[in-house]
């Protein structure tokens, strides 16, 4: 009877977990779907689903009569700094800087966010 565990079957076996890793690793951002090109696309990357948040944003920008997407995504590039948006999102509720969108509070700088997507998707 043949031995299981020969090297070759080992390095063969170790070669096939290693594609099979890389492939499932590198699979999520090739079949995650694409978008124009922004300049904002730092900032809308943030966001977990940009056609969602793009909905929302349209209801913020709704109520907002002079949106100058340039000097908003400045402003919040700086607010951001190197953070976790979550944490940015956190002080801006504990500081009281929230907006309402179609009877939703949230955030000011995730409503931006979601402003700056529905420009992107326009």
């Amino acid at each position: 009877m043949k031995d299981l565990f020969t090297r070759r079957r080992i390095v063969i076996g170790a070669g096939g977990a290693v594609v099979l890793a890389a492939a499932a690793f590198e699979g999520g951002r090739l079949l995650r779907k694409r978008y124009a090109p922004s300049p904002y696309d730092d900032l809308l990357a943030l966001l977990n689903d940009r056609d969602a948040d793009a909905q929302i944003g349209e209801a913020v920008l709704a109520d907002i009569d002079d949106f100058d997407a340039k000097s908003v995504s400045a402003s919040v590039r700086e607010r951001i700094g190197k953070r976790p948006l979550a944490q940015v999102m956190l002080e801006d509720a504990s500081d009281g800087r929230l907006a309402e969108a179609s009877g939703w509070v949230m955030p000011e700088t995730l409503a931006l966010l979601c402003a700056l997507a529905a420009k992107a998707a326009a």
